[in-house]
This record gives C-alpha cells, structure tokens and sequence, in this order.
C-alpha cells in the first residue's frame, strides 16, 4: 500500500490484501484485484461496538442472496482471541473476517469511528464511504447490475446560503453554518466550509472522504482539534475552567465540513482550525507537560522470537513506530498513557511480530518475544494544549 493518493469516490481504489480467517483457522491474503467483477464491501468493526453486531447479520443476508456476486469482508484491528471467541457463538458463515494488522487498512481507509462502511463496484471504483444501514439489498442489486445507485454518506451536506457572524463571545451551541450553498453534493472546484450544530439522530463519527474533503459529525471541540493536529487522546491535554461547556452532550457537539478545491493549496487542517479560531474561544498549542508515560526500553534478556505463532503467522514488515502507534491505539493495554520509543533504536526499526495474531499473555510478556520491556515513568511530555484566551481589560478611569 505505497500509494500516494487515498481511495476517493468515483475513483478506482488503490489494490490492498487483506489477511482473511479460512475455516480451518488459518489466515490467507486477499488482494484487492483478485475480486474484480464482484462488489465489494469493507465493513470496519470491532466486538466491543454495539452498533457494529446487527450490520453483520444485515450483511450476512445480503451475501446468501447474491452468492458469489459480492464480496463481504468484515475487518478488524483487535486480536484474533476475541475476534475468534466473537465467531464461534455467531452464525455468521457467508461473510468473510479480515484482520487489519498494523492498522494498515485503517490508515488507508481513514476514519475514527466505526462502524465504517465502504463500497467497491464491479470495476473496483469507490462508490461510498457510509454506514452500514444505509446498503441493503436493492442497492447491492443495482451494483451487482451496473446500474447508477445513490448512497448517503456518512453526513449530509447543509442546505443553506446563510453566513453566521459569531465571535468569541457567542454561545458555540448558536453557531450554524458558516460558508455554504444550496448543493447537496460541491463540486470538485468548489470551496465549502459549513458549521452547523448538534444533528439529531446521528452519532458521533469522522470520515476523511479525501485529503481534500472531511467530514466532522456530532464531534467536540477537543475531538475534532485531536483529529485535525493528528494527536492520540493520550497526548491531549484540556486546560479550561470549565470542562463542562467542551463534554460530550448535545449542547457541545457540531457537525463540521470541509471541501477543498484541488487547485487550492491549502489543507483541510488548516482551513479548519482557522474556522474554529475565529468563532470559538478554545485556542490550541503544543507545550511541555509532566505526565506519566508508558517507555518501551531494551530489556536485559536475549530476543526470543518463535519463526511462527499459532496461526502460523509471523507479521513482518512492521517497525518500532507501527508498535507504538499500536499500543496508543489500544490504550487499555497501556493504563491510557502514551508510549515513548526510549529503546534507542530508530523509530524506522523493523521488527517481527506475533502477537497481535493470539494475545493470550500480558504486554509484558509479549514485548520478551521484541528483546523490549516496558516501565511507567514520570517525563516531560509534548502535548497538544487546549486553552481559552483570557481576556484583557483595561481599568475604568
């Protein structure tokens, strides 16, 4: 997956494997150019989310009815433990369970909430980046057919003309749109920003439908800065007075959209954290914090690395960096903290890993097989800094 553009709608996907669990346990690699003439859908789960559970059923109906004419690969980032213990007392037979391991396909098809949902055609263009209740069988039909087919995305663009004028001092749950038009969907030269508040009936989510086109639904402030400054939670500090008014409640929560022109050199990030400088007073910037950290370090005892695991997979090709963004990734295993590469090796190092296939042993004893170890410690951290300016004023004379 070297490629330099992301998947993009009504553009042919970039060819990827996916590593997929045959019934005898195994996993083999799937390429994405070995499934040309079949529809393809990647739906992006996880046990632990609950509206993930009924699209693989949704799913699984789906692929009886149309056999061999779609593809259903459904794909997680946990371990195989419980992604296995998940199937055995699930009668889910037809779809197919891929693993994502390194978070590979997670950074190729970009997003933060699940579940995510995305649609190949036949021809292996990008149809839809969206939820999964919105692809039942009517539209697989008409894909399976070549025929034209609407699908909603993950949100829907605002239907407006009107310009808010808010400063800093202005309620944020008031704001509405802040640049838009009347079009549902911009078009590829058009420059649109749009503000609007809480949604109702739609959860919290983010998709980054291209480099030049985000879409914030249902987020807060400190989440949407956390996406836009590419920044683990662990490594996001909230400095206000009153935490309340930036909580995860309907008063607190906006729906964002960002489409840049591709003549436009700019990026969304900074478009968008220009927008939400000028209309909120939550302010960012990267300073020193003392905090504890969890160090990955070389430990005293010799590397032992088995030539396979249990599944008969060892996961090459990953580095120090794929590990740490890994653990930061899965914060339980790590007591929430953030993961500091103090092993003295370059973050490039290449390792062979095989636990994230059976994660049966804590991290400690899966770092043994790496020679690493990892220790709790107290450091001065850099960390993303979410503040209000104070405001000045001058003494009456």
């Amino acid at each position: 997956m070297s490629q330099v553009d992301p998947p993009t709608i009504g553009k042919v996907c970039p060819d990827f494997g996916v590593s997929v669990i045959t019934p005898s346990g195994n996993e083999k690699v799937i390429n994405l150019h070995e499934l040309r003439g079949k529809v393809v859908i990647l739906e992006f789960w996880a046990t632990y989310c609950a509206p993930c559970i009924p699209s693989l059923s949704h799913f699984e109906r789906i692929k009886k009815q149309y056999g061999n004419a779609v593809e259903i690969i459904a794909i997680s980032d946990e371990n195989r433990d419980k992604v296995d213990a998940f199937i055995a007392k699930r009668n889910i037979h037809n779809v197919l369970f891929g693993m994502d391991w390194g978070h590979k396909l997670n950074e190729l098809f970009f997003h933060h909430f699940i579940p995510h949902t995305v649609v190949i055609d036949k021809n292996g263009v990008v149809k839809a980046f969206t939820a999964p209740d919105e692809i039942d069988a009517e539209i697989v039909g008409k894909l399976i057919r070549n025929q034209k087919v609407e699908i909603v995305m993950k949100q829907e663009f605002q239907n407006t003309n009107s310009i808010a004028t808010t400063n800093n001092n202005t309620s944020p749950n008031k704001v509405s749109t802040v640049f838009s038009n009347a079009k549902n969907t911009p078009d590829a030269n058009e420059l649109r920003i749009s503000l609007s508040p809480y949604a109702e009936g739609k959860s919290t989510e983010f998709i980054k439908e291209s480099e030049k086109h985000w879409v914030f639904t249902n987020c807060t402030l400190p989440l949407m800065y956390q996406i836009l400054y590419d920044q683990k939670e662990s490594r996001v500090k909230l400095e206000v007075a009153d935490e309340n008014k930036y909580a995860s409640d309907p008063n607190n929560q906006y729906c964002l959209t960002i489409h840049i022109p591709e003549s436009m050199d700019k990026s969304v990030p900074e478009l968008a954290l220009n927008q939400l400088a000028q209309l909120f007073p939550l302010k960012a910037k990267f300073e020193s914090r003392s905090q504890t950290v969890f160090v990955l370090e070389k430990a005293d005892s010799s590397v032992v690395v088995s030539s396979s695991d249990s599944t008969g997979i060892i996961q090459k090709g990953l580095t120090i960096k794929d590990l740490v963004s890994y653990l930061e990734s899965n914060p339980h295993l790590v007591n929430n903290l953030a993961v500091l590469n103090q092993t003295a090796l370059p973050d490039t190092t290449l390792i062979d890993l095989d636990w994230f296939q059976n994660y049966n042993d804590v991290v400690p004893n899966k770092l043994k097989t790496l020679g690493l170890k990892g220790t709790e410690r107290v450091v001065d951290l850099n960390c993303l800094i979410l503040y209000e300016e104070k405001k000045i004023t001058k003494d009456a004379p």
